[in-house]
C-alpha cells in the first residue's frame, strides 16, 4: 500500500469505529461530562469510561449501570424483573422517579412518559446527581425547573399529582411485591416534603446542589477529561498499527476488530457531537468551555411558558428578549407597573441584577 493509500485506510477505520463511540461534551468544571445513551443524555463522571453491555450500559470504575428505555412498556418489564429491591426515598430525587436499592447498588428509575432510563451505582450522591441531569430526546429534563422571582413568588414545591403522575402509572402497571402504587407513594411522600422545606426556608439551592465530589487523585484513575482522541481506545490503535504491516494483515485487522467493537466494548455516538481531524489521525470530540455547553437552550416559548406558571395571578408578562446566554423578560404586575428581569436561558433561574 502506498502512503495515500495508508492515510486513506486509516480515515476509513477511524470512521467506522467513530460510529460506536459514546457522544460527551465536557463540563466546564472538568469533573462530569454529558454522555448520550441511545439519545438520552446524562451526565457522568469524566474518566467514567462505558462499554455496552445485553441490556444497556456500564462503567467499571465507579460501578455504573445505566438502561436506557425507549417506551414505557420497556421500563414496565424492567421493574418487573427486578427482585430483591426496595423502594426508598432518596434526597432530591427528580419528578417522575423511583428510587430503589438492590444489593449494593442505589438506582433511580426517570420516565418522560415516552422514554425512561435506570441509572445505578453504590455512591448515593453520584446517582442522585446523574439522575437529575437527564435530558430526553425531546430535551425534556429529569429535574425540577427552579423558576423563582424575589419579591413576587419562590420556587414552585413540589406536588404528588403534577410532578409524579406519569411514575405513578408505571408503578401501577408493574404492581409487584417490590414495585406498586403504596409502596412507592409512602417513600415519596417524605421526599417532597424535604423539597418544600428546603423552598419554605430558602435552601433549595443548597438543597438541590451537586454533591458527588469526583476523586481524581485515586489509583488506577484515567483521566478522561479531554476525550480528545479514539487513539487512546486499545482496539482503535491496534487497528492503525497493523497499517504498517501487509495488505492481508490490515485488512484481517479492519474486519474482526470493527465487529467486535460495534457489538461488545462501545456505546453509540451521540449525533449531536461534533467531530473534527487531529494532528495524531484521531478524532477530536468539539466542546465549548461554557457553562452552558451541556444544556439545550430553551425557546422563548418555553422561558415564557416557565415564568408565566410560576407569577400569581394578574401578572402577565409584556416582553420576551433574548440577549444570548439569558432572557430579559419584563413582567406587568396588577397596579400596571411593569418590572424586567432577567433569567437564565438554559437554566430558568432568575438572574439577580441591581442595574435594571
Amino acid at each position: 500500500m502506498k502512503l495515500n493509500s495508508h492515510i486513506i485506510f486509516l480515515i476509513v477505520i477511524v470512521g467506522i469505529i467513530t460510529a460506536g463511540v459514546v457522544g460527551a461534551t465536557l463540563l466546564n468544571n472538568g469533573s462530569m461530562k454529558q454522555v448520550d445513551f441511545d439519545g438520552i443524555k446524562v451526565d457522568v463522571p469524566s474518566d467514567a469510561d462505558f462499554v455496552k453491555t445485553n441490556d444497556g450500559y456500564a462503567d467499571a470504575k465507579y460501578g455504573i449501570t445505566i438502561h436506557p428505555f425507549k417506551n414505557n412498556a420497556s421500563a414496565t418489564n424492567y421493574l418487573k424483573s427486578v427482585t430483591g429491591a426496595s423502594v426508598i426515598a432518596l434526597k432530591n430525587q427528580p419528578p417522575q422517579s423511583v428510587a430503589f436499592v438492590q444489593g449494593d447498588d442505589t438506582n433511580v428509575l426517570v420516565t418522560n412518559g415516552a422514554e425512561a432510563i435506570a441509572i445505578g451505582a453504590k455512591d448515593q450522591s453520584l446517582v442522585s446527581d446523574m439522575s437529575n441531569s437527564v435530558v430526553f430526546s425531546n430535551h425534556q429534563k429529569s429535574v425540577k425547573p427552579k423558576v423563582s422571582i424575589p419579591g413576587i413568588v419562590a420556587p414552585p414545591h413540589l406536588e404528588m399529582d403534577n410532578d409524579f403522575y406519569l411514575i405513578k402509572d408505571l408503578m401501577i402497571q408493574v404492581n409487584t411485591a417490590e414495585f406498586n402504587l403504596a409502596i412507592f407513594e409512602a417513600n415519596i411522600t417524605p421526599v417532597i416534603n424535604e423539597y418544600n422545606l428546603a423552598v419554605d426556608q430558602g435552601t433549595i439551592d443548597e438543597y438541590t446542589a451537586d454533591e458527588f465530589v469526583q476523586d481524581t487523585a485515586s489509583e488506577g484513575a484515567v483521566a478522561n477529561n479531554e476525550n480528545t482522541s479514539l487513539l487512546d481506545n486499545q482496539e482503535v490503535s491496534s487497528i492503525v498499527s497493523s497499517i504498517g504491516s501487509d495488505d492481508s494483515s490490515a485488512g484481517s485487522a479492519a474486519g474482526g476488530d470493527v465487529e467486535q467493537s460495534n457489538d461488545a466494548s462501545i456505546p453509540s455516538i451521540s449525533s449531536d457531537s461534533v467531530s473534527s481531524p487531529s494532528g495524531d489521525g484521531g478524532i477530536i470530540a468539539s466542546g465549548d468551555d461554557s457553562s452552558t455547553a451541556s444544556q439545550d437552550k430553551l425557546t422563548p416559548d418555553e422561558i415564557k411558558e416557565l415564568v408565566q406558571q410560576a407569577l400569581p395571578t394578574g401578572y402577565t408578562i409584556t416582553k420576551v428578549k433574548d440577549e444570548g446566554d439569558y432572557y430579559l423578560i419584563s413582567i406587568k404586575d396588577t397596579t400596571g407597573h411593569v418590572e424586567k428581569l432577567k433569567f437564565d436561558a438554559y437554566t430558568a433561574q432568575e438572574i439577580k441584577d441591581p442595574e435594571i
